[in-house]
């Protein structure tokens, strides 16, 4: 049986009662690490920007398997690698959860990125900026390095927050199966992108046992407590000056309340969302029969299959918004009592009902304008930095390739 064992951070550095775990990759890994799917950047890339202008990525040199095809990379001797590792690691995990659910569901069993079978080339150490991102047109994941704004302590990685990750990945995996959704300037629309985004970083979590033992434990079955589970990106989100995190899924936002912009509005999907598998989870959960643990791994999995089927049945033009895939939800769900939760939750956040709310005409969405502006995904601003901008005739000459080996039909993302 192929596969290999790596080290993750199981939420991020901030959250101590997760730290660092081991966790299996289920398949064959390369050096890189890299797989027929995803690989880790080896080379700085300079991405084109429009305008005469490149974009500066930072790659990582390819990382070695060890004697046993492992990764167990030690962090505080080997950091960079360590997080390269954690990184494709995460990409991998969440690629595998969809892979899953999709096979379920019977909706394909062939999954590709938007663009094909090329590996999507992910930049753990993309460079130092505010933010991360997905963009299909580089087919590349990009997590950034900050100073905290307040200008205490160490410098902040997004790629070794789990929430981050995910959420970007997710985005690359919705740009598979809704190509159209993705430069869309509809403000519902845009937001079932970024919802599904922290869902992601939800749903991965709830598809690890030992974290949903961790959920348990800490919350003492209320997962309305505030912790680790419903707050996304805490480290990321305190180093950009937010109290908790960038979101907290666990919120009341109504549409009213939310407006138009994408993240914001992003919530109000999220929030119901969670409140569903709350009430769910308090409803299926019968402990002279299951454990905890296992009941809240289960509806986990129910919800995840019942909302990625729901949004591949909604639209596939730009128009899908909130009320296709809360509908879909109703109509997919067997169990008359779940279905009047989802219902009541999406009436009560002006999503469905007499009170609902439509917001998907075209909006103010900042689009970038030129080579100096990027659509921001973690980041309160899309000015890119000028040491990451550069004009085209000042990229330096192209670095030679790697050796070949035998698995470099595995790493063709990594390829100019």
């Amino acid at each position: 049986m192929s596969g290999s064992k790596v080290k993750i951070w199981k939420q991020d550095p901030s959250v101590k009662a997760l730290g660092i775990r081991t966790e299996f990759i289920d398949g064959k890994v390369s050096d890189g690490p890299r797989d027929k799917k995803i690989t880790i950047a080896s080379r700085t890339k300079w991405y084109p920007m429009g305008g005469g202008k490149v974009f500066k990525i930072e790659g990582i040199p390819r990382i070695p398997r060890d004697p046993n095809g492992d990764f167990l990379l030690n962090l505080e001797r080997d950091a960079v690698n360590f997080d390269a590792v954690h990184t494709y690691s995460i990409v991998r995990l969440v690629v595998t959860m969809y892979e899953r659910a999709l096979n379920r569901l019977n909706i394909t069993d062939n999954f590709k990125w938007q663009w094909g079978d090329q590996p999507i080339r992910v930049h753990p150490h993309a460079g130092n900026w505010q933010n991360a991102f997905y963009k299909r047109e580089w087919k590349a994941l990009c997590f950034f390095y900050t100073a905290p704004v307040r200008g205490q302590g160490d410098m902040v990685y997004s790629c070794r927050s789990l929430d981050v990750v995910a959420h970007e990945t997710g985005h690359a995996i919705l740009d598979s199966l809704k190509p159209q959704w993705l430069h869309t300037t509809r403000s519902e629309n845009g937001a079932l992108h970024e919802a599904f985004g922290d869902l992601t970083a939800m749903f991965l979590l709830l598809s690890r046992m030992d974290t949903c033992a961790a959920i348990i434990a800490e919350s003492k079955g209320d997962l309305h407590q505030r912790f680790f589970f419903n707050l996304i990106a805490e480290e990321f989100g305190v180093a950009l000056g937010r109290q908790y995190g960038l979101r907290n899924a666990d919120n009341d936002l109504t549409m009213s309340q939310a407006g138009r912009e994408y993240h914001r509005l992003s919530r109000v999907l999220t929030g119901a969302v969670y409140h569903i598998l709350a009430d769910i989870f308090a409803l299926y959960r019968k402990q002279d029969k299951y454990d905890q643990t296992e009941s809240l791994y289960r509806v986990g999995k129910h919800i995840i299959s019942l909302v990625i089927l729901s949004y591949t049945k909604a639209p596939d033009s730009d128009t899908a918004a909130f009320k296709d895939v809360a509908e879909n939800m109703i109509q997919y769900e067997t169990k008359p009592a779940w279905k009047t939760v989802i219902r009541k939750h999406f009436e009560d956040r002006e999503v469905l009902g007499q009170n609902a709310r439509d917001f998907n005409e075209i909006s103010a969405r900042g689009v970038a304008t030129s080579a100096s502006e990027f659509t921001p995904c973690c980041a309160a601003s899309g000015t890119l930095p000028t040491t990451l901008l550069m004009d085209k005739k000042d990229k330096p000459a192209k670095q030679a390739k790697p050796t070949a080996g035998e698995d470099d039909q595995a790493s063709s993302g990594d390829e100019d």
